[in-house]
C-alpha cells in the first residue's frame, strides 16, 4: 500500500472532520502575516498556494487583499475551500491538479507550500519535477516558501503510538513507522469505523538545499518554525525562503 497513490483517498470528508477541529483560525491568521512578512508581499500581489487544503491560508491571504490561486487534488477540500472563501466573501481561484502536472499560465510573485504538502510522491524526481513546475509559475522577482516538518526534530521525538481526542469524543489512534535510510515517515489512523493511511518524505535540510538548487532555486533563509527564530538542529519546524536562479 505504502507505494499506491494513497493521496487520492486520504483527503476525503473524514479528513475534514478529523484535521479542522486541530487547526484553528487564529494560527492560520498568525501563519498567513508571518507569509506575508517573509516574502516582502506587495499590495496586489499573485500568490499561488500548493496543496492548498481546504484553503485555510489562501483564504486568509485574499482577505488580506492578494490575488490567490489555490491548488490540490481533493474535490472534496477544494469543495470546503469554495464553500470557505464565499462565506468570507473573499474571490480565491481554485484549481483541481496534480501538483506534478501544475500547467497555469499566471506568473506568480510567490508560491507558498505549507504543513508538509510536499513529500508525498515516492521518489526525488517527483518532487523535483514538482520544483521545477512551480519555478516556471514564478514571475522573474518572484520566491518561494516551504514550511514543513524538521526531519531532525521527527527523529529524535518519534512517537510510535498516539492519540487525541476526535470531533465526536471518540479517540483518534495513531501507528507509525520512520524508515530512517529513505526517510519516510508512515501513519496508520483509525477513528470510529474510518481506517486511513498516510506517508510522507521528511527531508533534511541539507536534502532540500539539494532537491531546490537541482530545480534551479537558491535558498536565502531558513527559519524554525513560525515564532521565527533562526533554523537550528533542535528546531521544531523548517521553513525555506528561495529564489529562482538565472540558470539551472
Amino acid at each position: 500500500m505504502a507505494n499506491d497513490a494513497w493521496w487520492e483517498r486520504y483527503f476525503d470528508a473524514d479528513f475534514l472532520r478529523i484535521y479542522q477541529p486541530l487547526l484553528p483560525r487564529d494560527e492560520a491568521v498568525a501563519e498567513a502575516e508571518a507569509v506575508v512578512g517573509l516574502l516582502s508581499l506587495r499590495a496586489g500581489a499573485r500568490l499561488l498556494d500548493l496543496g492548498c487544503g481546504w484553503g485555510r491560508h489562501a483564504v486568509e491571504l485574499a482577505g488580506m487583499g492578494f490575488r490567490v490561486t489555490g491548488v490540490d487534488l481533493s474535490d472534496v477540500l477544494l469543495k470546503a475551500a469554495d464553500e470557505g472563501a464565499a462565506a468570507r466573501g473573499v474571490e480565491v481561484e481554485w484549481v483541481r491538479s496534480d501538483l506534478r502536472e501544475l500547467n497555469l499560465d499566471t506568473r506568480f510573485d510567490a508560491v507558498i507550500s505549507l504543513f508538509s504538502s510536499m513529500g508525498y510522491f515516492p521518489s526525488d524526481a517527483e518532487d523535483l519535477q514538482v520544483l521545477e513546475r512551480v519555478r516556471s509559475a514564478l514571475a522573474p522577482d518572484g520566491r518561494l516558501l516551504i514550511e514543513t516538518m524538521h526531519r531532525d526534530l521527527v527523529a529524535r521525538q518519534y512517537a510510535e503510538r498516539d492519540w487525541w481526542p476526535g470531533p465526536d469524543g471518540e479517540p483518534v489512534f495513531v501507528e507509525r513507522d520512520f524508515d530512517a535510510v529513505a526517510g519516510i515517515s508512515r501513519e496508520w489512523l483509525r477513528w470510529n469505523n474510518v481506517e486511513k493511511y498516510h506517508e510522507i518524505r521528511v527531508r533534511s535540510a541539507t536534502e532540500w538545499q539539494v532537491l531546490l538548487q537541482r530545480a534551479g532555486f537558491v535558498v536565502e533563509e531558513w527559519w524554525g518554525g513560525w515564532d521565527l527564530e533562526p533554523f537550528t538542529h533542535e528546531s521544531e519546524r523548517l521553513i525555506i525562503v528561495a529564489s529562482g536562479s538565472v540558470e539551472c
